[in-house]
């Protein structure tokens, strides 16, 4: 038995909601696009597995656990085989807050995540799938070199970054119609800045919208290890429809070439590493790190720094915190994600370890904690290095950057699931 079913919900939050991506003064002023949940379910003679995407920068580990726990409850699968990866655009709506308004948005987006995954398993039906991968120009290396050997947040038309563009296509095994598109993709969805009030899943949404007009079925896009990655063109709604237009082409270009067959393997595994932060420094250096991440970002960061004092006080110097990297496979494709951004050389590495083309590697999965630098970005500092755990780490509890050697920890124990 070979089966598949998909739902979408709309989770378009109301005006006035916080923004969450870019400090943005005001909250959604303009609604250029709603944007949603999707759920697809995948099964076989074996097994059962959930893949849902939502249109939100990355939500909590822990809030991304409780609706993963509570399908894992409704559909009778364990929580292991239920992915959750969100399209990290930075023009939509927070999630965390005192504010009542987020509070109970959060509850809503959950409670349709959950009934998104319900009614997608109510939909399946007898269906075959099929992979195809291409090449395309959709990102850009943003860690910029400065003469003096470090680097700024630019465009480095040189880095490296990966560029496959990968496809999985379901369609119903008898009426051959198409049911559903998962695209694969490396480039930060932040084409829209911090100077625009409008409510968008930025090109991936866009481009849903264009596919999903064309071809008549379910759409998503999911990213890649894209944390250091910008998308190529950015800073207007032209400039999105650009990155949608040329998406979208790369995917209606490998569509015709999709070779279908039935589920014949369908796996999802995961497991978890203890990932060791690097060491909280002397006072001295972590109130230089709070006056600049207050200068280059206009946020207070009054309550990193104390609780960074305190521990540091208490001689808590190395703190460490659970990942979970979990991998899903389909036939002869995969995905591996892990709910940090990592840096683009990690998925090219992950892909040439297992020589497989088809073996893409993300971020956003199951949750946000940060950024996953490679070793290398650690000598030649940076904003993902230096300030983003100052930034968002109250939020997200990274309160330190990850140990230098967790990207390539991180790719020995993805590699193990295979």
């Amino acid at each position: 038995m070979s089966r598949a079913g998909v739902y979408k919900v709309d989770i378009t939050p109301p005006l006035g909601i916080d923004f969450i991506g870019f400090h943005r003064p005001t909250g959604v002023s303009n609604i250029d696009e709603h944007i949603f949940v999707t759920a697809f379910v995948f099964e076989n003679n074996n097994t059962k597995s959930v893949f849902i995407s939502i249109d939100n920068i990355g939500m909590l580990v822990e809030d991304t656990l409780v609706i993963r726990k509570q399908i894992s409850s409704k559909l009778k699968i364990p929580t292991e085989q239920i992915t959750v990866v969100y399209t990290h655009t930075h023009s939509g709506p927070a999630t965390v807050s005192t504010k009542k308004i987020v509070k109970i948005y959060k509850d809503t987006l959950m409670s349709n995540a959950v009934k998104a995954a319900i009614l997608a398993d109510k939909n399946l039906q007898l269906s075959e799938i099929g992979w195809n991968v291409t090449l395309g120009e959709l990102g850009i290396n943003r860690r910029e070199n400065t003469p003096d050997g470090k680097v700024i947040m630019g465009t480095n038309p040189i880095g490296p970054v990966d560029k496959r563009v990968g496809l999985l296509v379901i369609r119903n095994e008898k009426t051959k119609k198409l049911s559903g598109l998962i695209i694969f993709c490396t480039a930060h969805p932040n084409v829209l800045k911090g100077d625009s009030d409008i409510l968008s899943a930025d090109y991936p949404g866009l481009t849903r919208e264009i596919l999903e007009n064309i071809l008549k079925c379910t759409v998503i896009v999911v990213q890649g290890a894209s944390g250091n990655i910008n998308a190529m063109y950015r800073g207007s709604l032209e400039n999105m429809e650009k990155m949608a237009q040329a998406l979208s082409g790369y995917v209606l270009t490998m569509l015709p070439k999709v070779k279908f067959e039935p589920i014949k393997i369908l796996k999802v595994v995961s497991t978890t590493l203890l990932m060791r932060l690097k060491e909280i420094p002397e006072p001295l250096e972590i109130h230089k790190m709070a006056k600049l991440a207050e200068k280059e970002w206009g946020v207070n960061t009054d309550r990193w720094h104390s609780v960074i004092l305190d521990k540091r006080k208490r001689n808590e110097t190395y703190l460490t915190i659970n990942i979970e990297i979990q991998s899903t496979q389909v036939n002869e494709g995969s995905f591996t994600g892990i709910p940090m951004e990592p840096f683009s050389e990690t998925a090219i590495e992950f892909k040439e370890k297992l020589s497989d083309e088809l073996a893409f590697f993300g971020g956003y999965t199951n949750g946000y904690l940060g950024y996953l630098p490679t070793k290398e970005a650690f000598l030649e500092g940076g904003y993902e290095v230096e300030l983003n755990h100052v930034v968002y780490g109250p939020i997200t509890n990274l309160w330190m950057p990850p140990d230098e050697n967790t990207a390539t920890l991180i790719i020995e124990r993805a590699l193990d699931l295979f």
